[in-house]
């Protein structure tokens, strides 16, 4: 869960009740964003954490903006793109840029553990930053999530590999970067709709991205050209399994994931749409163990509740955005009926 979906954080007027299919869709969100980490795994290293983060955001633009334009927002895009241009660097840009890095060195069930302390540092930086009042209960959660944090960095199985407790550092810093952008949109976004601020953040990212990745080219093809001189046969020796994880990561867990997410949105409301921040380390650790022989350890799951534990109480009575979503955009958004 990385990223747009931090923004619609709070809506006090929807709270209708979830029904079977709601439950079933979360659980299917959670298994869609929870696989990210598996197929940033796969693409990463073969593909490199730029064209990555290049690939999703293009792919993902793609299909969200024709919904905006449905809805007539297109022209809010244009008056606000600077403010957008923020949002991507910070929501998307530096943290996919940074978690793809962090791919190349992490099993992916231990990323998505650290994706998990996103709502945990916006907590802080809400403190920090924002001058928001943190209570008792709120730093007895922030210091809850540390130490699940520390107890995770204690696992020294997990961080065998070479560059792996930097790759960690770097992953954490990722979602620092989500945490500033929840505050950032905030601050200057909150009165777009969520379907409209996340297609302008992607549809930026991807207008700073693109032509520097195809510029650069694949990791593999540096040592046979200089970064300028990519040419088609340098993509083509991109294994086949790197591209559909690519395509995965692209269409599946950006794409689409973002349309039945704001779909449960307009259905149960934000505040428990967002429960699914919880689920997502599970099938995170789950994929990994199935599809990448990684190892679930029981330090992996102590520290995975404590973290989502502190995440809970760190955001219990904070003061979130309240963005609106619009009625025509979410009329447009495909019906499981």
């Amino acid at each position: 869960m990385n990223r747009c979906d931090r923004q619609a954080l709070h809506d006090p007027g929807r709270m209708a009740r979830m029904k079977p299919r709601d439950v079933i869709e979360l659980l299917f969100l959670a298994a869609i964003w929870g696989g990210s980490f598996l197929f940033l795994r796969m693409a990463s290293p073969a593909v490199g954490p730029l064209a990555v983060a290049a690939f999703r955001v293009t792919g993902g633009a793609l299909m969200l903006l024709p919904l905006v334009l449905i809805s007539r927002e297109g022209p809010a895009l244009w008056q606000h793109a600077p403010q957008l241009l923020g949002a991507a660097l910070l929501s998307c840009i530096l943290p996919f840029m940074g978690l793809g890095q962090a791919a190349r060195h992490l099993p992916s069930g231990l990323l998505s553990i650290l994706n998990a302390t996103t709502p945990m540092w916006g907590a802080l930086v809400g403190w920090l930053w924002a001058g928001e009042r943190l209570s008792g209960l709120r730093a007895i959660g922030l210091a809850l999530g540390f130490v699940g944090v520390a107890l995770l960095a204690a696992d020294g199985h997990q961080f065998s590999a070479a560059g792996a407790p930097w790759a960690a550092v770097l992953a954490l810093g990722s979602t620092l970067m989500y945490a500033f952008a929840v505050h950032y949109n905030k601050r200057f976004l909150s009165h777009l709709s969520p379907l409209t601020n996340c297609a302008g953040t992607l549809t930026m990212a991807s207008v700073v991205l693109m032509a520097p990745a195809l510029w650069v080219g694949p990791p593999a093809a540096h040592t046979a050209t200089p970064a300028g001189l990519v040419t088609a046969a340098a993509w083509s020796s991109v294994p086949h399994q790197a591209w559909l994880a690519l395509i995965a990561l692209t269409l599946v867990c950006t794409g689409v994931a973002y349309l039945i997410f704001y779909r449960l949105i307009d259905r149960v409301g934000a505040s428990r749409a967002l429960t699914v921040t919880f689920l997502i380390p599970v099938f995170g650790m789950l994929w990994g163990a199935l599809f990448m022989n990684e190892h679930i350890t029981a330090t992996m799951v102590g520290s995975t509740g404590l973290i989502l534990l502190g995440t809970w109480l760190s955001n219990q009575g904070a003061t979130l955005p309240a963005p609106r979503l619009n009625p025509p955009a979410a009329s447009q958004l495909p019906s499981s009926s």
